[in-house]
C-alpha cells in the first residue's frame, strides 16, 4: 500500500489527541528525483489524495470506519524523503483547499524510518 496505489486507504486511525479527528493515512516511499520525476510524483500523490476526498464526500468513510461519525477528518501523508520546493507549494495548495472544505490535511516526514529499514 502506498501512493501507487490510489484505489486503496492505506491504513486510518482514531487518535486519542484530538480525540474528534480521523487520521486517513497514505505512505510515501518514493524519491524525488529530477523535475520529470517529481511532477509524476506529484500526479500520483494527486491522484491519491483525489481518491481519499472522494472516500470522505461520498460517504464511504462512515460506512467502512466505525466511529467515523462526527469526526474531521485528516488526510495525511507519511514520505520518506524531504518534499522538494515544487512539492512543498503543491502541499501547502492541497493545505488550503482541504481545509476551505473541512478536511485537514498534513505531510509528515518520516526518513529516520528508511534509515533503519535499510
Amino acid at each position: 500500500m502506498s501512493i501507487t496505489n490510489p484505489k486503496v486507504i492505506d491504513f486510518w486511525a482514531i487518535p486519542k489527541d484530538p480525540p474528534d479527528s480521523l487520521l486517513l493515512v497514505m505512505t510515501d516511499h518514493l524519491e524525488w528525483g529530477n523535475k520529470a520525476e517529481q511532477g509524476e510524483h506529484l500526479l500520483l500523490l494527486q491522484e491519491k489524495i483525489n481518491s481519499y476526498i472522494a472516500f470522505i464526500e461520498g460517504g464511504q468513510i462512515y460506512t467502512e470506519i466505525p466511529g467515523a461519525y462526527g469526526k474531521y477528518p485528516i488526510i495525511q501523508v507519511v514520505g520518506l524523503y524531504e518534499l522538494p520546493e515544487q512539492a512543498e507549494y503543491f502541499m501547502a495548495r492541497v493545505t488550503e483547499t482541504l481545509n476551505d472544505v473541512g478536511i485537514g490535511f498534513k505531510f509528515e516526514l518520516r526518513a529516520d524510518e528508511r534509515i533503519r529499514n535499510i
